[in-house]
């Protein structure tokens, strides 16, 4: 047997000859069953051994899995009474490695800011920051993410916790000389201009957010550019008169080539919270509860409130 083995793995396989079945374990763990699946192969890889077999209609042990069963409830309890009174995390001296998941929409505006904030508080402590996508809750799932910001609601299996944030009020970001610079724009000017829309995964993907509000308006924007690439959308309304919905905090960010359109208050309100997501079985990890407080405590910081 090799012996690159973790406490994550040992947990999973007791609950896999516990119950003798993925969908069961999985459920158990508050995780998925492909998570399952993939750690069931690395225990069959390590112990050289099938562990759990089919027989008919039935899962069965190997005579392996069912000595490891023996010897291994012992283990998790020792383990697990040690976990139970864990060392108190302390930021300021923690030299561990931090990697959060950030939509791109939101990223422009917050990650240099919570940089910042890191290096103040744990100056010791790696940070990676990487974008939102549609492999990010199976990879806070795994442990590979330790923490997402994105919009909430968001379509997230069970196993992940979603804490709703501060709300982020929406605009229009329009290039520097458009039309409607400096105006208000009215609901019968909304037709009239086409519009880039920002595709965040697990949140607008399969509707853009601004013709779910105006729907019942019966408006239809033209959608001219549909893209997870933010870039690619600045671009395109610097030299343009397409429109922007999005973020007023990244409108504040954005250079001279840019400029904002506020919207009449006849108008249906563009606005989101922010959605907070972390495995449900790191719930009450130190280092989640302390990232919770920072993320909260940076947005109050920015003039947007949890509350």
């Amino acid at each position: 047997m090799q012996t690159n083995f973790d406490y994550n793995t040992l947990k999973v396989l007791s609950v896999i000859l516990e119950t003798r079945n993925v969908t069961a374990a999985a459920e158990k763990l508050c995780t998925s069953q492909p998570a399952v699946s993939r750690s069931l192969k690395k225990i069959r890889e390590l112990f050289n051994d099938d562990i759990l077999v089919r027989k008919g209609v039935v899962m069965e042990l190997t005579p392996r899995a069912e000595e490891i069963k023996i010897q291994l409830a012992s283990i998790i309890d020792d383990i697990e009474s040690l976990v139970n009174n864990p060392t108190r995390f302390d930021p300021a001296t923690s030299t561990s490695q931090v990697r959060i998941a950030v939509n791109a929409s939101i990223a422009q505006w917050f990650a240099a800011a919570f940089a910042r904030q890191l290096a103040q508080k744990a100056p010791l402590m790696n940070l990676v920051i990487e974008d939102w996508t549609e492999t990010t809750p199976d990879k806070i799932d795994a442990d590979e993410i330790s923490f997402g910001i994105n919009y909430f609601p968001m379509d997230l299996p069970k196993y992940l916790v979603q804490k709703k944030g501060g709300r982020d009020d929406f605009a229009f970001a329009c290039r520097t000389g458009h039309p409607q610079c400096g105006r208000i724009m009215q609901l019968s000017e909304i037709s009239q201009y086409s519009y880039a829309v920002h595709i965040i995964q697990h949140w607008n993907e399969k509707e853009e957010h601004i013709s779910r509000l105006l729907q019942p308006l019966s408006i239809v924007p033209r959608i001219q550019l549909r893209t997870t690439h933010i870039n690619t959308i600045l671009n395109l309304v610097a030299d343009n008169d397409v429109l922007f919905p999005c973020s007023r905090y990244l409108i504040d960010q954005l250079d001279e080539r840019f400029s904002v359109i506020e919207l009449d208050e006849s108008l249906p309100k563009l606005e989101g919270n922010f959605g907070y997501v972390y495995s449900v079985k790191r719930r009450n990890d130190p280092i989640i509860r302390w990232l919770n407080e920072t993320v909260d405590e940076l947005m109050g910081s920015l003039g947007i409130s949890s509350k």
